[in-house]
Order: structure tokens, then C-alpha cells, then sequence
């Protein structure tokens, strides 16, 4: 609680310094020069988990509406390569489902740089198959003999990218090292995996929760195509993916999202992880799909009288 206690602070703070500063002018009017960095202003890369792309372009939407005198600039990579992004430096804020290890963020302590990490959103890892199979429910073990090729039958696990991190997920829950080709084929996308699935029984697809979110209403088999429900044993309950049973823990392959700022000063990354943090944020969140890591607040309206 302490924990979370500390980020609604720092999260309340900002956001009313973005609230009151945002968008502000000089004693001229004139508005205050987009190149002098500061944590409403200036410009900044974000290097993302490709996984919640569709996520960010929104709240990056939201942001730059905002506060018009900021550029952010978002590239999005697989997991490592996007780790390795950060650590050349081409960008100082990332979004990634997973913090640094003690080896990967060795150089920022070197340079005494240290990060301001704060969860933003919970997503998952899915399962997606025709909707002409049987199978309504797929377990742990069931994922560990198709990741390590032990698994002996025709259906395979459609894939985008073997070094994602859906699959470097999967690999821990299942304690599976290596992923073998017997049963796994990568495809170029996670738009493909699930075209592929929809005249294909032997094909099991795995994606994120976003991806699946974000192609969902445009895909034009998505009568075709169901989501198995998962479990962590053959003798234990299984569940699909909703924002329910994330928030309750009850679905095993909950993915959690967060936004590491390794800034060494007072920068625009204060003010990107305040407004991901903070109450628009956190709905734009809501209202996506996914779980927000802090359920944003309702408005009430009280009326001294009322019309009846």
C-alpha cells in the first residue's frame, strides 16, 4: 500500500502542475517556446513494447491535444529490441511489461540516474482459435509441451514474434527456456496470427490483450474467431480475459504495464508518466479495454433541488 501510496502522490502533484501550467503563456501572451524542456514542454522519445501500441497512440492523442507545446515521438519494437533502445540511449522513457534487470540498468547506475517506474495498465496474454474447434479452455501444461515440442498432434501456436513479450511471458509461467519450431510457427504480425486462425483448426493463436482489443471490430472474420479461456491446471477453473478477471487476479496470464523514466533531470518524462498516471490517463485506460493500474474517480453532480 505504501508503495501505491507514494505513486498517488507524486501522480496528484503533477497532474495539478499540469493542470495549472498546461498549455500557459508568457506575461505577453505569447506561448512559452516548445524547445525549452521542462516537464510540460519540449521534445522527447518514448521507446515502446509493440504489444500496447494501439494503447499508447491513444493516450499519445489525449497527451498532445493537451499540452500542444510538447513532442513526443513514439517508436514502438519487440521487447528486447526495445530494452536495447533504451539502453543506447535513443530514447529515456520507455513503456515496457517489465522493469530493467540489476545487469540491464548497471550503466544508469553508473551515471547515478535513477528511474521513476509507476504501473500504468494491466494487460494479458491471449489465446485465440477458430471458432469451428472444440476446445474451449487451454492450461499451463498445455502451454509448456507446444512451447518445448513434446506436445505430439497438428496444432500448432500461431505467433507474431517468437521474441515478443507475449511469449517470453508464457515461457515463465510454463518454465520452458527455449521455444522449439515442432509446434510453434511465427507469422509477421498479430493481425496475421489471427486472419490465419479463421479457416485454420489446427492453429492456436497467441497475442496480447491490446492487439487482440485493437483488431477485434475491424476484423472482418471476427465472427470466425473465439478466445479460449485459461487455466493453471487441468483441475482448476479457467478464465477469459475481461477487465474483471484481471482486476480479481482470477486470469493466470495477467501482464503488468509500465513507464520507466530514465531521465536524469526534471524533464517532459515527468509530466508524459504524470499524465499516464493520472486520472485521463487511467480512463483512457478504462475505457480501452484494459485494467487500469488505479481505477480512476467518478464525478457526482449534487443538486441543492431537484426536478421531479
Amino acid at each position: 500500500m505504501a508503495k501505491y501510496l507514494n505513486i498517488l502522490i507524486m501522480c496528484a502533484c503533477a497532474v495539478g502542475i499540469l493542470s495549472s501550467c498546461g498549455n500557459s503563456s508568457d506575461g505577453n501572451g505569447q506561448a512559452n517556446d516548445a524547445t525549452s524542456n521542462d516537464i510540460l514542454t519540449g521534445n522527447m522519445t518514448v521507446i515502446a513494447d509493440e504489444t500496447v501500441t494501439d494503447l499508447l497512440n491513444q493516450q499519445m492523442d489525449v497527451f498532445k491535444s493537451s499540452y500542444t507545446n510538447s513532442q513526443v515521438e513514439l517508436i514502438t519494437d519487440l521487447e528486447r529490441p526495445a530494452i536495447n533502445r533504451l539502453l543506447r540511449g535513443e530514447g529515456q522513457v520507455a513503456i515496457l511489461k517489465r522493469k530493467l534487470t540489476a545487469e540491464e540498468a548497471k550503466g544508469f547506475e553508473q551515471r547515478s540516474i535513477k528511474p521513476k517506474i509507476f504501473p500504468i495498465a494491466f494487460d494479458a496474454v491471449v489465446f485465440a482459435v477458430s471458432s469451428s474447434v472444440s476446445d474451449s479452455t487451454i492450461n499451463f501444461d498445455r502451454i509448456s509441451n507446444l512451447l518445448n515440442g513434446s506436445e505430439k498432434g497438428e496444432q500448432k501456436l500461431l505467433v507474431d514474434n517468437i521474441n515478443s513479450s507475449t511469449i517470453r511471458t508464457l515461457q515463465e509461467v510454463s518454465n520452458v527456456n527455449k521455444v522449439s519450431g515442432t509446434n510453434v510457427s511465427e507469422l509477421r504480425s498479430a493481425k496475421e496470427v489471427l486472419t490465419a486462425l479463421a479457416n485454420n483448426k489446427k492453429g492456436i493463436g497467441v497475442l496480447s490483450y491490446n492487439q487482440y482489443l485493437a483488431m477485434r471490430d475491424s476484423l472482418k472474420a471476427k465472427d470466425k474467431i473465439r478466445i479460449l479461456s485459461v487455466s493453471k491446471s487441468a483441475n482448476e477453473a479457467a478464465y477469459r480475459p475481461t477487465q474483471t478477471t484481471l482486476g480479481d487476479d482470477t486470469y493466470p496470464l495477467k501482464q503488468e504495464v509500465y513507464v520507466l523514466n530514465y531521465q536524469p533531470n526534471m524533464g517532459l518524462g515527468i509530466g508524459f508518466s504524470a499524465f499516464l498516471t493520472g486520472d485521463r490517463g487511467q480512463r483512457v485506460v478504462l475505457k480501452y479495454g484494459l485494467l487500469p493500474a488505479t481505477m480512476p474517480g467518478r464525478e457526482l453532480i449534487i443538486r441543492d433541488e431537484a426536478n421531479f
